[in-house]
């Protein structure tokens, strides 16, 4: 049984305890403690007993610390310890008493407007969209799907403009489902040569090719009982969509070089930013598979059409940085700036407006405020005209550039491996030796 004492700078809101073996926080009012704050993450940390001893996890975007280190993955609790999640700091005491304690109020001018705690018996709904960041009502409306089809396993199609966060939806829908405990595997088809497609997605026996010395599992074996994300779903060849197909008819395979036939219990999410219609009539993409990806279609908004995001948006990325550099001070955008980004269409979505803030982050001088002049926005990538690979090109030239053309630097502000960077500049023709050149 916790004794939780919730504070807001030094000073004591509220107290209670509560005897559950599954605590959650955050500020969807779902949660057993609510702190409204649009710091805080719908569902931002969850505190569960196991083994006698009560964990903490953090589903948080801006962290969550225990005793004022930050917590990754999962941490014990002490008996006494301070949680914090700011702007707020929990205080709990852990007692073997199994009865819980009425709820006991600082002073009635204390008292928050929102209901403080969830009763047991309560149906709670593990809310996590704390890396959808947005209060729109078209991102309310999102919400509201996502919750809606995270208990089927169904197969999910995402859809979407470049950027608009496909695979962060896709990671809210597995963290709310019931397979949230097994692996989430994300896989961009892109970034795969067809030649080995059927290798990483199925694996291969020993002796398999030239170079296979030994047995690998492919990556539909190893998210046995999770999701596997498959982005970019329009770029896969049709020879591999063929062999996707075939597996998706029963969940059954065989390595590559193998007899044996294996089955996977999994869940298929595909996002595309393509005309998949489009693709089907052309004979690029087969009508066959694409009403097995079908099943659920969810579509998301671009930016331009929830502007009211953008200082959110601004707010959430500069945190990341903040935390991310181990800043002392977060970078602060001055009024001009904010407008400047607020009145932007931007047609690379929430990615470009996060790789325009870190540009402007790595090359201000000081980096703790960030003025409109700061900003490199390329006017150039607002031509409807141009396609996505243009759109992306463009962008992943501006972040090379912002990184003095360090691709472990670039891999690490677009959050991508090494090598996604090399296979992404491969494919949209850009040679980084001779565009750094002075």
């Amino acid at each position: 049984m916790l004794d939780v004492k919730v504070f807001l700078n030094d000073k004591l809101l509220r107290k209670t305890t509560l005897a559950k073996n599954r605590i959650t926080v955050g500020r969807s009012e779902h949660n057993d403690i609510v702190l409204s704050d649009p710091l805080v993450s719908r569902l931002h940390a969850v505190i569960e007993k196991r083994g006698g001893r009560y964990l903490l996890e953090d589903h948080s975007t801006n962290g969550t610390y225990l005793d004022t280190v930050r917590v990754e993955d999962v941490q014990p609790m002490e008996d006494e310890c301070d949680v914090g999640i700011y702007p707020f700091t929990l205080r709990f005491n852990v007692f073997s008493d199994e009865v819980t304690k009425p709820l006991i109020e600082s002073s009635p001018s204390e008292k928050m407007e929102e209901p403080e705690f969830m009763p047991p018996e309560a149906d709670l709904r593990n809310l996590h969209f704390g890396l959808l960041v947005g209060e729109d009502p078209l991102m309310h409306r999102l919400y509201k799907t996502i919750e809606r089809v995270a208990d089927s396993s169904a197969s999910v199609l995402i859809r979407g403009e470049s950027g608009t966060g496909k695979e962060l939806v896709a990671r809210a829908i597995h963290s709310l489902s019931p397979r949230r405990s097994a692996p989430f595997v994300a896989l961009d088809c892109a970034a795969i040569p067809d030649s080995l497609i059927e290798s990483e997605l199925f694996g291969f026996e020993k002796g398999a090719f030239t170079g296979a010395s030994a047995l690998k599992k492919g990556w539909f074996e190893q998210a046995q009982g999770g999701t596997i994300f498959l982005d970019e779903i329009g770029e896969l060849s049709i020879s591999a969509q063929a062999k996707l197909l075939r597996f998706l008819q029963d969940k059954s395979f065989s390595h590559l070089g193998g007899t044996r036939v294996l089955v996977s219990d999994i869940r298929l999410i595909t996002a595309t930013n393509k005309d998949l219609e489009e693709a089907i009539r052309t004979g690029q993409f087969r009508s066959d598979l694409y009403f097995r990806l079908h099943v659920v279609q969810i579509e998301l908004p671009p930016l331009r059409d929830r502007k009211g995001d953008i200082p959110l948006l601004i707010d959430h990325v500069l945190s990341k940085i903040e935390r991310e550099h181990k800043l002392s001070q977060r970078p602060i955008p001055t009024p001009k700036a904010i407008e400047k980004l607020r009145t932007y269409h931007w047609p690379g979505n929430v990615r470009q407006l996060e790789n325009t803030l870190y540009n402007a982050f790595i090359t201000t001088s000081p980096p703790h405020l960030i003025d409109d002049k700061d900003l490199e926005i390329r006017a150039d990538i607002d031509t409807p005209s141009k396609s996505f690979d243009e759109i992306n090109r463009q962008l992943l030239i501006e972040t090379l550039k912002g990184c003095n053309w360090d691709t472990a630097k670039a891999a690490n502000v677009l959050k991508v491996s090494r090598g996604s960077i090399y296979y992404k500049c491969k494919k949209l023709g850009i040679n980084i030796k001779q565009l750094s050149k002075p």
